[in-house]
């Protein structure tokens, strides 16, 4: 990784990603910051620039679809990863058309999330 700082914003109902991220990622200089609701993800990417942005797409499936539709629109530069439960697999491309950078159904460890950011960094350095 290269030595600037990482931002690792998580979009989840529960506490689960975020956390894992932050274990993840402790030897690394990233920050990992989490939300609750889709009014205070849109706020703190207004605030600052993310690097990443991970949703957990069950934590509010129709708030998820138009938010990306706006944030397409906005041309933003932050890559998108989803993470979605196995049942919305169909919504896969019509996520990645809104602007996903990355769909995942199957279960996936935070050791591959983090690889996914990761796969995200190495695109931009």
């Amino acid at each position: 990784m290269s030595e600037q700082t990482r931002h690792v914003i998580v979009f989840e109902s529960q506490p689960f990603w975020a956390p894992e991220l932050q274990r993840q990622f402790l030897d690394d200089d990233v920050h990992v910051r989490t939300c609750r609701s889709i009014n205070d993800l849109q706020q703190r990417l207004a605030q600052q620039t993310y690097d990443v942005c991970i949703i957990d797409l069950s934590a509010d499936l129709p708030g998820v679809l138009r938010w990306l539709g706006d944030w397409q629109i906005r041309g933003s530069h932050t890559a998108i990863l989803v993470i979605a439960a196995e049942e919305q697999k169909s919504l896969e491309w019509h996520v990645r058309e809104l602007g996903a950078s990355s769909f995942a159904t199957e279960y996936v460890t935070g050791i591959q999330v983090a690889g996914m950011c990761r796969k995200q960094w190495n695109k931009t350095s």
